[in-house]
C-alpha cells in the first residue's frame, strides 16, 4: 500500500509569528501578578473599609485595578503575606530605607514640587509622611489643622505670633503657606517670592514707586520688620528712634539743652508753656514717624528746607 503524500509530511515548529500570538493570548487571559486588593483586605480590614472616604479613594475610583493598587504604594505584597512580616512591605509612615518621597512623587509630580530636592524640609530629614496621613479621611490628610502642624517642629514662629504685633495667623486669617511653600521653592525660607515682593503682594501701597522713596524699602522690608511677631508696633525689629538710629543720626536738636523757663509761641498761643532742661531731647528722640509719616516713600516734597523736599513728612 502506497503512503499518502501527507503521511510523509515530517511535524515542522510553528513560526517566530505565530508563537509570539499564542503568548500574548494566554497573557491576556493570566491572572494579574501580584496581591489582589481583596488580599490585602483580609488582614487589613478597617484600613480596606476607610479607603474609599480618603483623598486617593475619590480619586482612584473606577480606575482598573492593573493601574493602582495597594501595591502601587505599598509595593510588591506576596512575601509580607506568606511570612506575616511587617519588614518585608514598604510602609511609608515608617518609611526609613525605602525613599518615601520617591513613593509619592510618582504620582505627585506636578510643577509645585520642582523644588522639594533643594527644600529646607528634605534637608532636615522630613517625609511626606511626617505631615501627611494618607489613608485619613478626605479633607483631614494633614496630621495637624492649620499652624499647628508647622508649630510641630517651628516652635520658635510660635511664640513670635504670641508677640503684640504679629501677622494674624492665630487670628485665623492667615496661614503659614499664604506664605510659605512647604514643598520648596526657589526663595529664601521655601517662601513663595523673594521677601519684598512677597510682602507687596498684600501691602502693595507701599511698593511705589515713589518720587522720594526710603531706600530699605527698595532693598528688603526685612530690614525693618520681622515677620512673624516683635514687641515694637508694626512688626518693627525695634521701637523707635532707636530703629531709625541705625541708619540715621539724631537731630541736632536733640543734643541742646533746653531752657525751662515760660516760652511764647508766635500766632499760636495754644502752645504757649514751660519747657525743661530736656525739651529738645524729648521732642526729637520721640517717635519719628510722629513727624516722618510716609515712611516707605512719598510722591509729596516734604515742608523742611534742611530735608531738601525728601524727608518723607507727608
Amino acid at each position: 500500500m502506497e503512503r499518502s503524500k501527507h503521511s510523509e509530511r515530517r511535524w515542522r515548529p510553528p513560526s517566530l509569528f505565530i508563537m509570539l500570538a499564542a503568548i500574548m493570548l494566554i497573557a491576556s487571559q493570566a491572572p494579574l501578578a501580584g496581591l489582589a486588593n481583596e488580599d490585602c483586605a483580609a488582614c487589613h480590614e478597617e484600613v480596606s473599609d476607610a479607603f474609599a472616604r480618603t483623598s486617593h479613594g475619590i480619586y482612584l475610583d473606577g480606575t482598573p485595578r492593573a493601574e493602582h493598587s495597594c501595591e502601587s504604594c505599598h509595593g510588591p505584597g506576596e512575601a509580607h503575606a506568606e511570612e506575616m512580616d511587617p519588614a518585608l512591605i514598604i510602609n511609608p509612615a515608617k518609611i526609613d530605607g525605602f525613599n518615601e518621597q520617591e513613593t509619592c512623587f510618582n504620582c505627585h509630580s506636578g510643577h509645585e514640587f520642582d523644588g522639594w530636592d533643594f527644600s529646607g524640609h528634605k534637608n532636615g530629614d522630613v517625609t511626606c509622611a511626617s505631615c501627611h496621613t494618607v489613608h485619613a479621611d478626605a479633607g483631614h490628610s494633614m496630621k495637624k489643622e492649620g499652624p499647628e502642624l508647622c508649630y510641630t517642629c517651628h516652635a520658635e514662629v510660635r511664640g513670635q505670633m504670641l508677640m503684640p504685633s504679629h501677622h494674624p495667623v492665630i487670628e485665623g486669617k492667615m496661614e503659614c503657606n499664604d506664605c510659605h511653600n512647604p514643598h520648596g521653592g526657589m526663595a529664601e525660607k521655601v517662601m513663595f517670592d523673594d521677601s519684598r515682593e512677597l510682602c507687596f503682594s498684600c501691602h502693595a501701597e507701599k511698593e511705589g514707586p515713589f518720587v522720594f522713596e526710603h531706600d530699605p524699602v527698595n532693598e528688603d522690608c526685612m530690614i525693618c520688620h520681622t515677620p512673624h511677631g516683635s514687641v515694637a508696633n508694626s512688626l518693627l525689629k525695634a521701637n523707635e528712634p532707636a530703629l531709625c538710629l541705625n541708619c540715621h543720626s539724631m537731630h541736632f536738636h536733640a543734643t541742646v539743652t533746653g531752657d525751662p523757663d515760660e516760652f511764647t509761641v508766635p500766632n499760636n498761643s495754644d502752645r504757649n508753656g514751660v519747657s525743661t532742661l530736656d525739651g529738645w531731647k524729648k521732642g526729637f528722640l520721640t517717635n519719628c514717624t510722629s513727624c516722618h509719616t510716609a515712611i516707605h516713600g512719598t510722591d509729596m516734597p516734604s515742608q523742611s528746607i534742611s530735608g531738601q523736599g525728601g524727608a518723607l513728612t507727608r
